[in-house]
């Protein structure tokens, strides 16, 4: 079985918003690594606190990290140096070897019929599409851990997309039935500040909107630096940067 960790960065609103995207990532790990994925989550912590002086309980997130606020606040470090430890948070992903992760971006701006499309459904929808596809390519169930705060929502659409959910065809022709059976159980919520596997996601969500909206201080080599962690078969037909599902697409 995978276990997929989940977090939502930005926010649902049109009107008036903060920011332009809102964005679901996730890491998944197998059942069978997922000790040894926390081990070296737990060195890599250590591994910080070495040479970044950020506690190992600190709650490192892609907000604090950039704008030294939170946790990450008490270790004064210079944001070149916060950078450098984002920048080794991507790269740990990779080599260690047990992660895949995507994300979802819906880019607001491009949402014509605002009153038809909300972001966080359509996200989740296309979530748990790709999940459905990735577990039946693996032959595997899926469990969904996300971040707390949207409980009753996403127990509610995963019941409805493992009864009824249909995708559209590859072939770019009609749609195809795929129930989501393979997504076991109810959601099981985390406290991101208690789930290093939640606070990667947090990372990788602000990461994939870099890579699509690179900014000033932030650029799209970040989310690069995961290599093929990235769960590529999630946009292939789609297209776009590897592993980001952007919608609607550019």
């Amino acid at each position: 079985m995978y276990y997929a960790y989940f977090d939502e960065s930005g926010d649902t609103g049109y009107e008036n918003s903060p920011t332009r995207t809102f964005t679901l990532s996730c890491v998944m790990v197998n059942d069978k690594n997922w000790l040894d994925a926390l081990d070296q989550c737990i060195a890599f912590r250590r591994y910080l606190h070495k040479n970044f002086h950020i506690p190992a309980r600190a709650e490192l997130k892609a907000i604090s990290l950039i704008h030294n606020k939170g946790d990450i606040k008490a270790a004064n470090l210079t944001f070149p140096a916060r950078m450098n430890a984002y920048m080794a948070a991507m790269r740990f992903q990779r080599k260690c070897g047990l992660f895949c992760a995507f994300s979802i971006l819906i880019d607001k701006e491009r949402i014509k019929l605002r009153e038809r499309f909300e972001p966080r459904p359509m996200a989740w929808e296309f979530a748990i599409q790709r999940l459905e596809r990735f577990g039946n390519a693996q032959k595997d169930n899926i469990h969904v851990l996300p971040d707390e705060g949207h409980a009753t929502f996403i127990r509610k659409t995963i019941r409805a997309m493992r009864r009824f959910s249909v995708v559209p065809s590859g072939s770019g022709t009609g749609s195809l039935k795929r129930d989501a059976l393979n997504i076991i159980e109810d959601p099981s919520d985390r406290n991101s500040k208690e789930s290093y596997f939640i606070q990667l996601c947090d990372l990788n969500a602000y990461a994939s909107v870099r890579k699509v909206f690179p900014g000033p201080n932030f650029g799209e080599n970040y989310w690069d630096e995961l290599g093929d962690m990235r769960l590529e078969a999630v946009n292939r037909i789609r297209g776009g940067p590897p592993g980001i599902v952007v919608w609607p697409a550019q």
